[in-house]
């Protein structure tokens, strides 16, 4: 029985689907309450575990011009993961999602969907569990900012965080 919403972010080193990715953070919640679950999720992905996989020249320059801060978490060598473990302890948290959340629909669910397949694994949610909370947020008639300082799992709590307050003040009491 799902348990929660997810919000899922990563950072990576190129926008294309098959981008070699840094970090992934899924964090648990209630859409309508300040409830996050037990389902806590980051891991720093082991670069040299995604043979392969898209790194962008752009990208990279991109990071380069992130704060130092950001930078280490990102591209720090300690405490990193292949890209396979990653993804198996994440699926457990993801299965019992009841609606799996992200920025958009085109960059960290495409992404996560690519490393899942490249990695001969079955994906842990249906394509109508995925929900874009970018739009969300510009229903509101507002440009939401959500400030990133490019960890996965604070940037997750930001958009829940974002989430909850749009839809309490578009007075969205259920989701269906």
């Amino acid at each position: 029985m799902p348990s929660s919403d997810i919000m899922l972010d990563m950072e990576t080193l190129a926008v294309s689907p098959n981008a070699t990715i840094l970090t992934i953070g899924a964090q648990g919640f209630d859409p309508f309450s300040d409830i996050f679950t037990e389902d806590t999720y980051y891991e720093r992905i082991d670069l040299d575990s995604q043979e392969g996989r898209d790194v962008d020249d752009s990208t990279v320059e991109w990071w380069g011009k992130q704060s130092e801060e950001a930078q280490a978490e990102a591209f720090g060598e300690d405490n990193r993961i292949p890209l396979k473990d990653a993804l198996e302890k994440l699926t457990p948290i993801l299965w019992k999602a009841e609606r799996i959340w992200a920025n958009g629909t085109t960059f960290d669910i495409v992404i996560l969907e690519n490393a899942y397949r490249s990695c001969g694994l079955n994906l842990p949610w249906q394509f109508w569990q995925v929900m874009d909370a970018r739009t969300v947020y510009k229903m509101q008639g507002q440009r939401a900012s959500l400030g990133n300082n490019h960890n996965a799992l604070e940037d997750c709590v930001k958009q829940i965080d974002m989430l909850q307050e749009c839809l309490k003040n578009l007075g969205v009491t259920k989701l269906s």
